[in-house]
């Protein structure tokens, strides 16, 4: 079987492009030609990283199965409306539900006189490709009102467990416990209320510090104005350690550190949060039932009190074993690959 996937080469900038690696990994190791084609650049044939190597965008036209993480390149979008029996071609949903409605939402603002209601991507994804696949359970109840004509699947996002190990180089923090965010603001996650709980957590645990990392260069000057205009810059000098902006490898980071935050509002565990679990990190969040750190949404009483509750089972228990070994149980794409090529066996038998 032969599967081209659509995702932009971006090494090391893009979960999405860090998930489609990973599963052009493993569809290989299971068996099939899995190869990627950059939409944005669908001439791009230079992109190397690893095993991974952009292929030119007409060789799609030999592939069985497409898969779509962004979109389809222009020079195919005629070619599949004619041609769609030739393909299966599935829709894979990367990032939280929230963010995309808003897209939506401000595409739709700016272009209701020239387009119509359903031009939505979310929408169009599950009703017009031969499948759409959802990667959390909150973007399942939702896309699941909209899944007119079955063809909506839920696969839970995993990553790849080998490029997580838990041994290796890693970040020595002056402070402990040592805090990370790895958030980049959006709409269903804003990592500010981490932020103002650490006075809170201070007066709990004195030697507590925060550390923020992949942020790009405008958040970097938002945050720096929060932390540089509070009262006498008690969020500055008292409770950061670090604010980075994005790099090459968070690894170094997580594993030298001992707990993490997630900000979405839902509490999904997006990518980051199971690399961190992968690593031993344990993860306080809203909501989730990979941990039991949960705290009030916006209420920065109570991450404090998470964070304190956190720290303590870490230095009395086996914590970060059991972190360790849910993040195997669950997070393994060598696991939940094979979903995946039984749906594109699947969906290519029924097209036959």
């Amino acid at each position: 079987m032969r599967v081209v996937h659509f995702c932009p080469f971006s090494p090391s900038k893009s979960g999405m492009y860090e998930s489609t690696k990973d599963q052009i990994k493993y569809e290989r190791i299971e068996g099939l030609d899995s190869q990627l084609i950059d939409p944005i650049r669908p001439n791009f044939v230079d992109g190397v990283d690893g095993y991974i190597r952009t292929i030119d965008f007409r060789e799609a036209m030999d592939a069985d199965v497409w898969v779509v993480h962004s979109n389809i390149p222009p020079p195919l979008k005629e070619y599949i409306v004619k041609n769609r029996e030739k393909h299966v071609t599935v829709a894979i949903m990367h990032g939280p539900i929230e963010n995309m409605l808003l897209k939506e939402w401000a595409y739709l603002e700016k272009n209701i006189e020239e387009e119509g209601a359903f031009t939505i991507t979310h929408i169009n994804w599950i009703w017009n490709h031969d499948a759409c696949v959802v990667i959390d359970k909150h973007a399942w109840e939702i896309s699941k009102i909209f899944d007119e004509y079955n063809k909506l699947h839920y696969i839970p996002n995993s990553i790849d467990l080998e490029r997580n190990p838990v041994e290796g180089y890693k970040w020595e923090y002056l402070n402990h416990p040592a805090i990370i965010s790895c958030d980049v603001p959006r709409i269903e996650k804003l990592p500010v209320h981490i932020l103002f709980s650490m006075p809170g957590v201070l007066e709990r645990i004195p030697t507590a510090r925060l550390s923020m990392f992949a942020l790009p260069l405008v958040h970097i000057e938002f945050f720096r104005n929060l932390v540089c205009r509070s009262k006498e810059r008690q969020l500055d000098f008292k409770c950061c350690e670090n604010i980075q902006m994005k790099m090459s490898s968070l690894e170094p980071f997580i594993r030298g550190a001992d707990i993490g935050f997630n900000s979405n509002y839902s509490g999904i565990c997006s990518r980051v949060h199971m690399e961190m679990m992968a690593m031993g990190v344990p993860v306080v969040s809203y909501n989730g039932d990979y941990t039991e750190y949960h705290a009030r949404a916006f209420d920065i009483l109570s991450i404090a009190e998470q964070i304190e509750k956190c720290w303590n089972d870490l230095q009395s228990s086996n914590l970060r074993t059991k972190t360790i070994e849910y993040a195997h149980k669950n997070f393994d794409r060598a696991y939940y690959v094979k979903d995946y090529v039984n749906l594109y066996k699947k969906l290519l038998e029924e097209k036959k």
